[in-house]
C-alpha cells in the first residue's frame, strides 16, 4: 500500500468503532510473530493525565541515551505522530510497509474466521512491530480509554505499569461510578507486579488499595506530604519533592502530580539507574504540545487539550491560579458523546466572549447548536463554520485580543487543539503585525524618514517584500512556510530607526530586536535562528540559494519600483540590480 491507501485502509477499519475484548488483538500479534514480547514495556492507564506523565518519563529516559518507542493516542498534528522513536514520528515508508504486513494478516485473519481487528487493535499491533524491528530500549504504551478490554493490554509481564488520574470519561464503556472506572482500568495490572499511581481521590485510592491486596501487586503513590510548591505561573512550576528541586513547563498543580508520578516511575524502573540531575533536566525540559500549550506570548494565546469534566475544571482551576478573576475569549469545539453542558456550567463563567466550531470528528456536536448553549448562558458568542472555519476562528479571536490585554484559551477535544495550533501558526506573521514594539519602531521609523526622497523603509515596502517572497517561494519550489517568509520580510528593516540614529547597523539591530518579537509571536527557536540570520545578510547576496536569507535578499531588491522612481539617476543602486521591469 502507499500512504493514500494507508490512510483509506485505516479509515474504512474505523466503520467497526470500538469492539470490547481482546482476543482479536492477541490473534493478530500471534501471527506477526508477538512483537509485543520483544521490547520493555511501561504501560499507563487512566483518564486524564497519561500523555504528561509519559512524556516527563520519555525525556528523561532519552537524556539518558536510551532508543524510547512511545504510542499515543489520539494524534493531534498527524496521523503518524501515534508512533515515536525518540520523539521521531515513524516515516511514511514504515508506515506503509509496517500497516501492509499488519493488513495481510488481517485478511488472512478474516478469511479463517475471526473477526477483523478494529482501527485501534491494527494501530497498537503497529506499534509493538514498530518498536521491536527499531530496536528499542523501552517501549512507553498508553491504553485507549480502557484497561482489562484495552487492545495495548496484551504482555505479562511489563516493567511497570502507571495509573494516571481517574475520573469520568468514556461512561457508556467503563461503568457511571469511579468504583466500576477504576476497576476497569486497574485491569492492566498482573499479580506480583509494581504500579506506580499517580495521587488519586480517596475514593479512587480505596479501591486501588482493595484491588492490590487481593491481587497480590505493589502499589507506589507518590509521597504528596513531602511536596512542596514554590511558584506558579502559566509557564510552569517549581517545587521540592523528597529533598530535591524540580522546574515543570506545563503549568497547572495537577501537572505537578503528574510530574511527581513520573519522577517515581523513573527511580522504580528494574534495573536502570537514573542520576538526580538526569530526572531534574529531562522533566524541566518535556513539552507536551496540546495541553497548557502557550501558542503566542502577545495576545495570550492557550492551547488545551481539556475535553472531558475533570479536565475542563483542573483548567479553570489553572487560570484562576494564573490569573485570579480575569474572564477570556474562548475557542471551543467538543464531541456529542462528552458531558458539554457540564464543561459549558464549568467554563461559562469564565468567558467574556466565545467562538464556536464543529470539529472535524464524526462524533462532533454541531458548533451552532453549542453557541446556543452558550448563549443561553449570557455569553457573547459566534459560530463560525466553512472549508476555512479554522482559520477564521483564530483570525477572529486574534483580531478581539490584539491592543488589549484579553486571552484566547482553546479546548473541547485533543484533535481540534492540534488544527487550532496549525492555524495559529500559519497566522503568526500577523501577531508580529500588531506587536507593540514593532509598530512603535515602524512609527520611529516613519518619522525619521519622513523627508527622505529615497527608497523608504515604510510597512507598505515590508509587506510589498513579504508577498514577493512568497511568489518567489512558489515559483521555485521551496519549502519555506508562508509565515516565516511574511515574518522576516516584516521585520528585516526594523533596525532602520537604530542605524539613523547612528547605533547600530540596521541589519544587526534588526535582528535583534526581532528575536524578542518573533519569541512573543510564538515562532520556534530554530525559526527564529534562521531569520534573525536572514536579516542580519539580507543587505548582500552572499547566502546560498533557495535558503531564506537568499529569498529575502531577492524579494527586498524586486520590491522597488526603479521604473516609477523620481530619483532615478541619483540613486546609487547599480544599474544592473535596479528594477527597470515588472517581474512580481
Amino acid at each position: 500500500m502507499n500512504y493514500s491507501e494507508v490512510l483509506n485502509y485505516i479509515s474504512e477499519k474505523n466503520k467497526l468503532g470500538s469492539l470490547p475484548g481482546i482476543s482479536a488483538i492477541k490473534e493478530l500479534l500471534r501471527r506477526l510473530g508477538n512483537p509485543e514480547t520483544k521490547v520493555k514495556a511501561l504501560h499507563i492507564a487512566g483518564t486524564n493525565g497519561k500523555g504528561s506523565i509519559m512524556a516527563y518519563v520519555e525525556s528523561v529516559l532519552i537524556l539518558h541515551g536510551l532508543k524510547v518507542g512511545r504510542y499515543i493516542s489520539p494524534a493531534v498534528f498527524d496521523f503518524r505522530e501515534k508512533w515515536q522513536i525518540n520523539r521521531e514520528y515513524m516515516t511514511v515508508e514504515e508506515c506503509c510497509d509496517i500497516i501492509s504486513r499488519i493488513a495481510e494478516a488481517v485478511s488472512e485473519m478474516e478469511s479463517d474466521g475471526f473477526r477483523s481487528p478494529t482501527t485501534f487493535e491494527i494501530e497498537t499491533a503497529a506499534a509493538f512491530m514498530y518498536f521491536a524491528e527499531a530496536g528499542c530500549d523501552y517501549m512507553l504504551i498508553e491504553c485507549g480509554m480502557g484497561g482489562a478490554g484495552d487492545a495495548t493490554n496484551v504482555f505479562e509481564p511489563a516493567e511497570l505499569r502507571v495509573l494516571a488520574s481517574i475520573s469520568f470519561d468514556h461512561m457508556q464503556f467503563l461503568g457511571n461510578t469511579l468504583e466500576a472506572i477504576t476497576t476497569e482500568k486497574l485491569g492492566i495490572v498482573r499479580t506480583g507486579e509494581t504500579l506506580i499511581s499517580y495521587p488519586q481521590c480517596d475514593e479512587v485510592r480505596a479501591v486501588i488499595d482493595k484491588d492490590s491486596k487481593e491481587r497480590g501487586y505493589t502499589v507506589i503513590y507518590p509521597d504528596t506530604e513531602n511536596l512542596e510548591v514554590q511558584e506558579q505561573s502559566i509557564k510552569g512550576s517549581r517545587f521540592g519533592y523528597k529533598g530535591s528541586e524540580f522546574e515543570i513547563s506545563i503549568p497547572g498543580k495537577y501537572q505537578v502530580f503528574n510530574a511527581v508520578t513520573a519522577i517515581e516511575v523513573l527511580r522504580n524502573i528494574p534495573d536502570l539507574t537514573l542520576s538526580d540531575e538526569e530526572i531534574y533536566q529531562g522533566v524541566k525540559g518535556t513539552l507536551w504540545p496540546g495541553r497548557m500549550t502557550i501558542a503566542a506570548d502577545k495576545p495570550l494565546f492557550i492551547v488545551d487539550g481539556a475535553h472531558n469534566r475533570d479536565a475542563w475544571v483542573r483548567l479553570a482551576d489553572t487560570l484562576q491560579e494564573c490569573f485570579g478573576d480575569k474572564r477570556y475569549i474562548f475557542i471551543l469545539g467538543v464531541l456529542a458523546d462528552k458531558e458539554y453542558e457540564f464543561m459549558l456550567d464549568t467554563l461559562c463563567p469564565l468567558m467574556k466572549k466565545a467562538y464556536t466550531i464543529t470539529t472535524s470528528s464524526m462524533r462532533a456536536l454541531d458548533g451552532g447548536k453549542l453557541a446556543g448553549l452558550i448563549r443561553e448562558r449570557g455569553v457573547d458568542v459566534t459560530f463560525i463554520d466553512g472549508e476555512n472555519a479554522y482559520g477564521e476562528i483564530v483570525d477572529a479571536a486574534l483580531g478581539d485580543a490584539f491592543g488589549t490585554d484579553d486571552i484566547i484559551i482553546t479546548c473541547g477535544t485533543l484533535s481540534f487543539g492540534g488544527k487550532i495550533l496549525k492555524a495559529v501558526s500559519d497566522n503568526r506573521h500577523n501577531i508580529v503585525l500588531h506587536d507593540e514594539e514593532f509598530v512603535r519602531r515602524l512609527k520611529e521609523i516613519d518619522e525619521a524618514e519622513k523627508e527622505r526622497r529615497f527608497c523608504r523603509h515604510s510597512l507598505d515596502h515590508l509587506v510589498s517584500v513579504a508577498r514577493i517572497g512568497a511568489l518567489i517561494a512558489v515559483d521555485e519550489g521551496l519549502e519555506i512556510s508562508r509565515d516565516v517568509i511574511y515574518a522576516t520580510a516584516l521585520l528585516h528593516d526594523i533596525g532602520r530607526w537604530s542605524e539613523l540614529e547612528k547605533k547600530y547597523d540596521h541589519s544587526e539591530a534588526g535582528a535583534m530586536y526581532a528575536e524578542g518579537i518573533l519569541r512573543r509571536a510564538g515562532y520556534s527557536e530554530q525559526d527564529i535562528s534562521e531569520i534573525a540570520h536572514a536579516i542580519r545578510c539580507h543587505g548582500e547576496d552572499t547566502e546560498k540559494k533557495n535558503s531564506l536569507a537568499w529569498l529575502l535578499y531577492k524579494a527586498d531588491k524586486m520590491s522597488r519600483s526603479c521604473f516609477s522612481c523620481n530619483v532615478y539617476e541619483e540613486c546609487f543602486w547599480d544599474e544592473n540590480i535596479k528594477n527597470k521591469n515588472i517581474k512580481y
